[in-house]
């Protein structure tokens, strides 16, 4: 894992897992609220975007997201861990500080998206071949450039899921057993939830595609904000 030390300031928003798809709204709204009054820092925790690739047409088809992140980037610092839906962006992103984890060593935190945390040595593998660029263009062009088109078309109909996972919590405690970090914050699952394990505390953040929920760092403590004041 590619991993940099920040430091997380009060006031830094973090969201994770929007599942933007070409036209949501009310993620538009909220880049553009923090644009005109930019918070400190914004975090964003990857899956932000339901497909993103350095593929032409993903790139065109999340174009208005991509700009306004781009404008965010020069209005505050801005950092970005990829998900497993969006990925090899760092040329999408010039100004954005991409990493696969962020951690703040002084106070103990790690954010990361969740899904290089993962144990299962099956995932692991799929996970490290899809994040080749290389391999993905040779299979768009191996395959006549029917990735860059159809089958994109097909992957951004997919279904986001915002059920409970079943016992959740014990997949948690063994994940994090060789993170050595007092505050550990993930998406990709979709949990909302918090455990607390001997000196540890995972949080696992609400996605912002099923519940409209962003955090706010302050104080050492995350407050979970509601999209538009809602809740």
């Amino acid at each position: 894992m590619r991993i940099e030390n920040v430091e997380l300031r009060n006031g830094a928003v973090i969201i994770a897992d929007v599942h933007y798809k070409k036209g949501d709204k009310e993620f538009l709204s909220l880049l553009k609220k923090w644009i005109e009054n930019p918070p400190p820092q914004v975090f964003f925790l990857g899956d932000i975007f339901h497909l993103l690739l350095p593929f032409k047409y993903l790139i065109d088809y999340n174009k208005e997201a991509i700009n306004l992140i781009n404008t965010l980037s020069y209005k505050t610092e801005v950092y970005y861990t990829p998900g497993n839906h969006d990925f090899n962006i760092e040329e999408i992103f010039p100004n954005v500080k991409i990493a696969d984890a962020f951690v703040d060593k002084k106070k103990s935190f790690f954010l990361t998206h969740g899904d290089l945390t993962d144990k299962d040595a099956f995932y692991k593998a799929y996970s490290f071949i899809i994040r080749r660029n290389f391999l993905l263009k040779l299979i768009n062009i191996v395959t006549f450039n029917i990735i860059n088109g159809w089958f994109f078309e097909k992957l951004l109909k997919k279904m986001v899921k915002c059920s409970k996972i079943f016992s959740f919590k014990i997949k948690v405690k063994n994940k994090i057993a060789d993170i050595n970090y007092s505050i550990i914050i993930e998406g990709h699952y979709h949990q909302n939830a918090v455990y607390k394990f001997d000196n540890k505390t995972y949080i696992n953040l609400g996605a912002f595609k099923c519940e409209r929920v962003f955090y706010v760092y302050e104080k050492n403590n995350l407050k979970e904000k509601a999209y538009g004041g809602r809740r």
